[in-house]
């Protein structure tokens, strides 16, 4: 493999036959391993150039494979997708596309050999455009899923230890997953025995089981969706169809997706329309581009509005004319779009213009983000305007250490929470003292309670802004739940889901923290709240960005608060001054209680929109200002 990595061919092909001789004398040539080896060759052949040499081991490695694992084992997928990967290199579309539409329909497609593959199949008609269409939808939406499956990594453990009809489907579907992984292995040790020492029956014996074990599991999900929507949406989302999403907008409204990767795609759904499209931008250039920006954004440099233009015509122009129609954007985005508000890009050229003056996509769109096309579907199914009567409940300046507040001027910049841990344990004693104290949201959170007469003894400050105190308040008593403090949030995904590490706002760390109060409100424990909150606000913590452009937006966190009753979140990228957050902030809930058919996208929008306006300079019309906030899931429109 090193070799191959440095081109050195020649050199690695001798090591990888010797591999697969090994096996195939050590195991047979029916075993797994084998399958493995014969993989890798083909591998390295299709870097060669060497396509016949490489389908045939393709072949065999794929026969192996079913043979041993059976048609649907998830590990069949590796050889399906190398094969398709080969004929599309190739152009040999008509052989590719029964492979993509079997992966597809097994939930195991690759995305990248598979959209090159529909786009050249829907080119040739091989494929029409409306399949085309849905099957990318689904597999985008598959992709995104399972990139963010682990983000919220203890929420099946926390739900089966509660009482009552869903924490016993839970606890049954974790017994089913854990046989399952047994039985596996149970298959894999089988087929590894030398052919003397195998057992038909007892092979086919633990298959049958296998089977049954899928079949019980399939049930149970379609329970889940059923029965517990909101649950399964959270811990387990399914792709949405074409179909539903479309009936899920208005008629104003337009849903972006956006996969951004060595190939980027983009489709655009409406009511009454659907479409896709390959854009011509790499998530390596985006990233670039997005740090660079967001850069002058943290740094309080001078706005760079001619790349905010370019990034618009690299993503949303692919769709300038289809969009201009409508109101309202929601987006759904991987990559280093999650870590930019969409509000700031530039429409038009911005060539002599003053800031106050540019085409802002806000001046246009109100704009929404959502972490996946799943989370557009349980909040549909919400009314849009909470019942309850308290204004606000605030938590804001926690206290973290006594080292924390010395340094309380620092700047703070996001850090993934994995790089807390210490083995398997966080290290709560080394957040407190990494955070610096964050004063400013003292009186960002009494200026908001002020404005919306709020009771100043559910402003919850400094030592009384706890995980004990956010747990047994009475929280769905509150239109407007404000948490003004520090996020972790997941860094690299794979290190994440190997330390269980969840995301988390930190509130006040006690002297002695236990398993009920930490200091750190982790996504799950979120999950298990009971809310019934117009919005939710995540302020001064840069809950929506992260140190690594591309992390899964929002880490969780959003469809953590979903589950709890959240109608939308109301997230910061950066932070900025109290006062500029306050009137922000006060901007968008007069907004709203102005005009209770406001969407919430709306409301903020107006409030920025005001904001520009009224700027006197280049300087107050920064979107360093306004632009800091987005929010994050919408319920449906009021009529």
């Amino acid at each position: 493999m090193l070799y191959a990595e440095q081109g050195r061919f020649t050199d690695a092909e001798p090591l990888y036959q010797r591999s697969l001789a090994i096996f195939e004398k050590a195991f047979g040539r029916d075993h797994p391993a084998v399958a493995t080896s014969l993989n890798n060759l083909a591998l390295l052949y299709t870097s060669q150039g060497r396509y016949a040499e490489a389908e045939l081991l393709y072949q065999n490695s794929l026969a192996i494979s079913e043979k041993a694992l059976g048609r649907d084992h998830p590990d069949v997928a590796h050889p399906l997708n190398n094969l398709a990967s080969l004929y599309n290199k190739q152009g040999r579309y008509a052989d590719a596309l029964p492979i993509i539409r079997r992966t597809h329909s097994q939930g195991t497609a690759n995305k990248i050999v598979a959209f090159p593959v529909l786009l050249a199949s829907q080119g040739q008609n091989l494929l029409d455009a409306a399949e085309v269409l849905t099957d990318s939808y689904e597999i985008a939406q598959r992709a995104s899923s399972s990139a963010a499956a682990n983000a919220v990594s203890k929420l099946a453990a926390r739900f089966a230890a509660g009482t009552g009809e869903l924490a016993a489907l839970v606890r049954k579907d974790q017994d089913l997953t854990a046989e399952a992984e047994v039985l596996d292995k149970t298959v894999i040790a089988f087929v590894s025995k030398p052919p003397a020492q195998r057992s038909a029956a007892a092979e086919e014996q633990v298959r049958r089981r296998i089977a049954q074990v899928k079949a019980e599991r399939e049930k149970l999900q379609q329970t889940f969706n059923e029965r517990f929507p909101d649950y399964a949406a959270l811990s387990k989302p399914q792709p949405v169809s074409l179909e539903e999403t479309q009936t899920l907008l208005a008629d104003d409204e337009a849903l972006l997706v956006f996969d951004l990767g060595p190939q980027s795609y983009a489709w655009i759904i409406t009511a009454h329309d659907a479409d896709w499209t390959e854009i011509k931008v790499s998530a390596k250039d985006l990233d670039t581009q997005v740090q660079a920006l967001r850069a002058l954004l943290t740094a309080r440099q001078r706005f760079d509005p001619a790349l905010a233009y370019k990034l618009y015509q690299e993503t949303f122009g692919a769709f300038a004319a289809k969009i201009a129609s409508k109101q309202r954007l929601s987006i759904v985005t991987n990559g280093a779009l999650t870590s930019l508000p969409p509000q700031l890009l530039v429409t038009k050229d911005p060539t002599g213009k003053k800031l106050r003056d540019m085409d802002w996509l806000i001046r246009s769109h109100t704009v929404t983000i959502l972490p996946s096309v799943a989370s557009l579907k349980v909040l549909r199914g919400r009314s849009q305007a909470s019942s309850v009567r308290k204004p606000m409940i605030a938590f804001a300046d926690p206290v973290f250490s006594k080292a924390a507040r010395i340094r309380a001027q620092q700047q703070f910049a996001t850090r993934s929470i994995t790089s807390f841990y210490r083995g398997t344990q966080v290290d709560v004693a080394a957040i407190g003292d990494y955070l610096p104290q964050l004063p400013g949201t003292r009186k960002e959170a009494q200026q908001i309670a002020t404005e919306l007469k709020a009771d100043p003894a559910d402003i919850r400050l400094g030592l009384n802004a706890t995980e004990t105190a956010v747990k047994q308040a009475r929280l769905d008593q509150y239109r407007i739940v404000y948490f003004a403090t520090h996020g972790l949030v997941a860094g690299d995904l794979e290190l994440f889901a190997k330390d269980k590490a969840e995301p988390a706002l930190v509130l006040s760390i006690p002297e002695k923290p236990d398993d009920f109060d930490d200091g750190l409100l982790i996504a799950s424990e979120i999950a298990q709240l009971k809310l019934d909150a117009d919005w939710v606000v995540l302020s001064a913590c840069n809950t929506a960005a992260e140190e690594k452009p591309g992390a899964e937006a929002l880490s969780g966190l959003a469809r953590a608060f979903f589950y709890a009753g959240a109608r939308s979140l109301v997230v910061s990228h950066w932070s900025v001054s109290d006062e500029a957050t306050a009137r922000l902030m006060i901007g968008t809930f007069r907004a709203s209680a102005r005009d209770a058919k406001l969407t919430h996208a709306e409301a903020l929008r107006q409030s920025m929109l005001a904001m520009i306006d009224a700027a006197k300079s280049d300087d107050e019309a920064n979107p360093r200002l306004w632009a800091p906030f987005v929010v994050v899931g919408e319920p449906a429109k009021q009529q």
